[in-house]
């Protein structure tokens, strides 16, 4: 058995915390790196989706049904699909695309303020911003299906 002094011990005891602390921050460091390279999905998987709002077209939940506004010539089964897909999404992580966003509304129950959610374009790329500066890399097909759902 070491015979310390309570100075001695007082010393070991700092240095056992100090390294403690430096092990827990190297952990959060690494958690934040693996989170940041991660594919997400464009809302909370909890998200339970009241209206999904296009640039010139919407999508609103009526009961357990959905129906668009103006009418896309889809069914409540494939209106419920679309949004099923969007939602299931994961997306890896994107660069930031310049260009003009097109701007979607999504009104998610729980909240009052819609997630707002800006895609973009150039060049043959495409990106969706999510707040407050999430970039996620979409390909040309999620992007045309996020701007006007087709049957």
């Amino acid at each position: 058995m070491f015979k310390l002094s309570r100075k001695g011990w007082n010393n070991v005891i700092i240095v056992g915390v100090l390294i403690v602390i430096t092990l827990l921050h190297r952990m959060e460091l690494a958690q934040q790196e693996n989170s940041a390279t991660r594919p997400r999905p464009l809302l909370p998987e909890t998200a339970v989706v009241l209206t999904w709002q296009g640039p010139s077209w919407q999508i609103e939940r009526i009961g357990q049904g959905w129906r668009s506004g103006p009418d896309l010539g889809l069914s409540r089964d494939q209106l419920a699909a679309h949004i099923e897909a969007w939602q299931g999404w994961l997306l890896p992580p994107g660069q930031p695309v310049r260009g003009t966003p097109v701007n979607l509304k999504i009104w998610v129950a729980g909240q009052s303020d819609p997630i707002e959610v800006g895609l973009y374009q150039d060049n043959g790329k495409f990106a969706a911003l999510l707040p407050p500066s999430t970039w996620l890399a979409l390909s040309q097909e999620q992007y045309r299906s996020l701007l006007r759902p087709t049957p």
